[in-house]
């Protein structure tokens, strides 16, 4: 990773750890003071090494694992802030990261209510995590996995 892709890339983290949200392109290059054609192509760099994703066709950040740049089924509650989670996998790590709160879903296959918390330090709920693609399989379609 070389020292654009590091700081573009912890960036995004410190932007969607204290505002739920992804930064744009524009507003990387802004903060780093380097061109958007610079930061779209370490955007682009930090994809192919599956260190972001980015969205179809587009430079815009969809996921910095275990967050979510977009909503999806999977909330997470932190005090006053929600974050998205790609999956109840990623619930926990955004838990791990951003510390006490919980997460209120839905089982991806047969609906019934999931939810868990995380208050200082240990996980609470009950269920079984089932990852329905093996995990060296994960990058084949990460969107679904």
């Amino acid at each position: 990773m070389t020292p654009l892709e590091r700081r573009v890339r912890a960036l995004v983290y410190r932007s969607l750890l204290d505002t739920t949200r992804a930064p744009d392109p524009d507003a990387l290059a802004t903060a780093i003071g380097v061109s958007a054609a610079d930061v779209d192509a370490a955007l682009r760099r930090l994809a192919e090494q599956h260190l972001l994703v980015l969205m179809p066709g587009a430079t815009a950040i969809w996921m910095a694992h275990p967050f979510s740049a977009v909503p999806t089924p999977f909330p997470v509650a932190v005090g006053d802030r929600t974050y998205y989670a790609n999956c109840a996998w990623d619930a926990a790590g955004v838990l791990s990261i951003a510390g006490d709160g919980a997460c209120a879903a839905a089982c991806g296959d047969c609906g019934a209510d999931l939810s868990f918390a995380v208050s200082r330090n240990r996980i609470s709920g009950s269920g079984v995590v089932h990852f329905a693609v093996p995990a060296r399989r994960f990058w084949d379609d990460i969107a679904f996995t």
